[in-house]
């Protein structure tokens, strides 16, 4: 049976991952917006979002232990090519999967490395 104490803790990572996903979704909305050549269907960010938060709590807590660089490093590839990979598969362009790849990364790694640096 788990304890009390132990559901608190995840629900908190979980309530963690989910706002690092919302401010990455959020930075990759205005990054999306700056072009039609960028532009994306209206489920993109939903689906970021509810994909994001969930393979995030994963990874996160297979890497909890690490220290925050480390986590943030291994969270935000995992996720980023998570993510990338479910859109290469759906139709999307390989360049513009391949550019958002690199993009998404840049902005996941340093929100995730902060808000871990906060965060025992």
């Amino acid at each position: 049976m788990i304890s009390k104490q132990k559901i608190k803790e995840l629900v908190l990572i979980f309530v963690i991952i989910f706002t690092i996903i919302l401010l990455f979704a959020f930075v990759d909305f205005l990054l999306h917006s700056l072009s039609e050549e960028y532009a994306v269907p209206p489920r993109y960010f939903p689906n970021k979002i509810i994909y994001g938060t969930i393979y995030g709590f994963f990874i996160f807590l297979l890497v909890r232990k690490q220290n925050p660089f480390i986590k943030s490093l291994i969270f935000s590839l995992t996720v980023d090519v998570s993510l990338q990979t479910r859109y290469f598969l759906e139709g999307y362009p390989f360049d513009f999967v391949f550019l958002f790849l690199i993009l998404h990364f840049f902005i996941l790694f340093p929100v995730s490395w902060i808000l871990f640096k906060f965060i025992k």
